[in-house]
């Protein structure tokens, strides 16, 4: 099995983030709202705090040698922020792979050997059917602790 870990919302606090930067919550304003706000603060990805349970996770999970992989919003500016911030808390020997969200079964299809099972987890369900498409094993993230039940069921121990 091969392991790949989303970052917002799953290390990182997008958030709380989002209200820092706008005063809402992600549920509490509107993408058209949002997005413009989030491309004009300086660093907003790079910036990020961890998830309060997120190094827990990042602790167990790193002796796997997971890949990130996380989505991206329209536009060029937020994929460096987000390697930034990988590279300044994770270390130069994690992979990161960035895509639009729609297509993380296809950008982790490409670094699949054959007979790995790809397994991801992520604290969005619609990430979900593209990740089955592919013949992966989708970990929903509720907390650390949760996904690292799940994880250890599935035998990473």
């Amino acid at each position: 099995m091969r392991l790949f870990v989303d970052l917002d919302g799953v290390l990182v606090d997008f958030d709380r983030g989002v209200f820092q930067a706008t005063g809402h919550y992600p549920a509490e304003i509107s993408d058209q709202q949002m997005w413009p706000v989030l491309a004009r603060t300086p660093g907003f990805y790079d910036k990020l705090a961890w998830m309060s349970d997120g190094k827990e996770l990042w602790e167990f999970a790193r002796r796997f040698a997971p890949t990130i992989l996380t989505g991206l919003p329209r536009g060029q500016w937020a994929e460096p922020q987000k390697r930034s911030w990988c590279l300044r808390e994770l270390g130069p020997d994690v992979p990161v792979l960035t895509c639009m969200s729609r297509e993380k079964g296809k950008a982790a299809s490409m670094v699949l050997a054959p007979d790995e099972t790809p397994v991801l987890v992520d604290d969005r369900l619609n990430a979900q059917s593209g990740w089955l498409d592919i013949g992966g094993i989708f970990v929903l993230h509720v907390s650390a602790q949760d996904s690292l039940r799940q994880l250890k069921e599935l035998g990473f121990e």
